[in-house]
């Protein structure tokens, strides 16, 4: 035999006992279905929770990306200025390095919008006119979630000192209080996936070492025979990658039937409030990290079950 002959035949007889070990956890998944269905739907409700509020994360921060939804500062202009006076200051705004985009109302479009209200025509016929001024609506250039230089109180502090503006309007307190809604529901989902990604340990070490127990003399026989401790901790290895992987196949279809079960309500809400709002679910990197992820669960906790009894094994040898 020649000396590469030599060398590759170790590595071909490791990756036949891989294919070996691979094969035969698979087959000896199904053996027993119902067990191993009641233990996928154990893992999948597990991961489910966590890519659930991973979503509703998501899509709370989804809304923020619409204009309407960034805090906004309201610039009410003088009744004796002009529309075209009022543009002129618009523009000039606009070229600030602080402001992303001006908007201006016209005080027609104003009273318009005001007509459509129920009860309040009658009281815009009372008054005579149209009473309404004109408006700028200043949209700051500033990060949602990020850290921002803009100190909005001294930017509107600077917009009401010019000649054209009545008053100023700012509403950020909503701002703040998502913010910080947000950054409690960003440490809850952590410690949520950490609870139950230990969960999936649990429920998989269990599983493990249950096969573990049933399949003792097998093994016995098998080490008394030469296996290696590699050789009989393989299948079972290759057991828990498989139980995490379809638990997460599994959690991946629960959250996205759910998603799909929700999606009609939500749009039904965002069409009462003239928006435009689509429900987005996990996308392809989401979904490799939740199946990564289930599966290494899987992978740790046959290795923990696997070590507690080679530890046990060895122990009662040693007595």
């Amino acid at each position: 035999m020649s000396t590469r002959q030599q060398a590759t035949s170790p590595l071909r007889s490791r990756i036949t006992q891989h294919k070996e070990a691979f094969s035969y956890s698979l087959a000896h998944l199904w053996q027993n279905p119902v067990s191993t269905w009641i233990t996928l739907a154990a893992i999948a409700i597990a991961l489910s929770l966590p890519a659930g509020l991973y979503i509703l994360l998501g899509n709370l921060k989804t809304l923020t990306d619409d204009n309407r939804e960034v805090p906004t500062i309201s610039i009410y202009i003088k009744q004796n200025i002009t529309e075209q006076q009022a543009q002129d200051r618009a523009e000039l705004l606009s070229e600030l390095k602080d402001i992303e985009n001006v908007k201006l109302i016209k005080r027609e479009d104003g009273l318009k919008h005001m007509k459509q209200i129920s009860g309040v025509q009658d009281i815009i016929d009372t008054v005579g006119g149209n009473p309404l001024p004109h408006v700028l609506v200043v949209t700051p250039r500033m990060s949602m979630f990020g850290d921002s230089d803009i100190d909005l109180d001294e930017l509107a502090l600077r917009l009401k000192n010019y000649p054209e503006v009545d008053s100023v309007q700012m509403d950020t307190e909503w701002v703040q209080r998502l913010r910080a809604i947000l950054n409690i529901a960003e440490r809850v989902v952590l410690v949520v996936g950490f609870l139950l990604g230990l969960t999936v340990l649990l429920v998989v070490g269990n599983t493990i070492r249950l096969n573990i127990e049933n399949r003792r003399e097998e093994i016995e026989v098998s080490q008394l025979v030469g296996a290696t401790t590699a050789y009989v901790r393989r299948p079972f290895l290759y057991g828990g990658i498989w139980y995490g992987l379809f638990g997460g196949i599994l959690s991946l279809v629960i959250v996205h039937s759910s998603l799909l079960f929700m999606i009609a309500p939500v749009n039904r809400l965002a069409e009462l409030y003239g928006s435009h709002y689509y429900v987005s679910g996990l996308g392809t990197f989401a979904t490799l990290i939740i199946l990564v992820c289930s599966s290494l669960l899987g992978l740790f906790g046959a290795w923990i079950a696997m070590a507690q009894h080679l530890r046990r094994q060895h122990a009662m040898q040693d007595r």
